[in-house]
């Protein structure tokens, strides 16, 4: 069971990224994590994207079948960098009600309650692409969680992942988890933070990389959506009167030039997303928010992916996971 002792609200902790990443100094130029394919399956992308029915407009990515893919993907990268776990909170063994936001494909939320035979968990999302057959547990509904919370009874764990570029209003989200939690529940919050970093200077070698990152948090900050929001978790959980707020922040490389084995795989199929994110945020935002030309929408986008497949950029992403308990 979770030791649920109540602690100093001020007693928080932060873990930083891990040390320096070795680079594989025999990375073969032609090793096909560069190349967008896993097990023979290529990803192959089209001009035509669909999007939300559901309170058109107030998401600026795609809920077609390459982006659930991509959701997928994502599932499955956060799953290698967990080492299996879904969650790092310590909740209790046996929680009764759960709340996945934002539960996408619902594949997190499945997961979980496989795990957890006797949770009720419940995925909320603006669209209705979670798949038919799920456990008896779980459950999907489509609603926006930035619309006022409905539920009657108190939830035990609240889980959010990858809500970047998704949130307006960050701490009124918060308030609103805080209210429906029970005495001595978790929320936690997991995704990437809005920044490239390498540990070599090799950031300097992809210039169109950096500045298609500096767009994409101009672009979702005009569409009104933050996407550089992951370092603030920490406080903004404390300000909402979460406890024992913890963080903890790892390194997701970007291709498989990282010696450690693990981090060799996580940054072939991270390379993989990056493209897929990449084909999924450019087009409407830059084209709304910013106003640039299809043609300079295309450009960029190949330029960056250009350089992501480059073996002598060894980028890598930071992400945050960060957990506070309701006292």
């Amino acid at each position: 069971m979770a030791d649920n002792s109540p602690q100093d609200p001020a007693a928080t902790a932060t873990t930083q990224p891990e040390g320096h990443l070795e680079v594989d100094d025999n990375l073969d130029a032609n090793d096909s994590l560069y190349h967008s394919t896993i097990g023979g399956e290529i990803y192959a992308y089209e001009n035509g994207r669909r999007y939300h029915a559901f309170r058109e407009g107030t998401y600026p990515v795609p809920n077609d079948e390459d982006e659930q893919d991509r959701m997928d993907l994502v599932h499955h990268v956060y799953s290698i960098l967990l080492d299996g776990k879904l969650h790092l909170a310590p909740i209790d063994e046996n929680p009764q009600r759960v709340l996945d936001l934002g539960t996408g494909t619902g594949i997190w939320a499945i997961d979980f309650a496989d795990e957890h035979p006797s949770a009720e968990v419940i995925g909320n999302d603006l669209s209705p692409i979670q798949p038919e057959w799920n456990p008896p547990n779980c459950t999907f509904e489509v609603d926006d969680y930035e619309d006022e919370w409905l539920y009657r009874t108190e939830f035990d764990f609240i889980h959010a992942r990858e809500l970047e570029a998704c949130v307006g209003d960050e701490d009124l989200m918060l308030q609103r988890a805080f209210r429906h939690i029970r005495s001595n529940g978790y929320v936690e919050l997991q995704g990437v933070d809005a920044r490239f970093e390498s540990d070599d200077g090799t950031l300097d070698k992809g210039p169109n990389a950096k500045l298609w990152m500096k767009h994409l948090i101009e672009a979702c900050a005009k569409f009104g959506k933050p996407v550089d929001c992951a370092d603030k978790w920490k406080d903004r959980l404390i300000k909402a009167g979460f406890v024992d707020v913890q963080q903890e922040v790892r390194k997701l490389p970007i291709g498989p030039w990282p010696k450690d084995p693990k981090l060799k795989e996580l940054g072939r199929y991270q390379a993989i997303q990056e493209s897929k994110v990449i084909d999924s945020y450019t087009p409407k935002l830059f084209e709304y928010a910013l106003g640039w030309s299809a043609d300079e929408i295309q450009v960029l986008m190949a330029q960056v992916k250009n350089e992501l497949r480059d073996p002598a950029i060894h980028l890598y992403l930071p992400v945050y996971f960060v957990w506070g308990r309701k006292p």
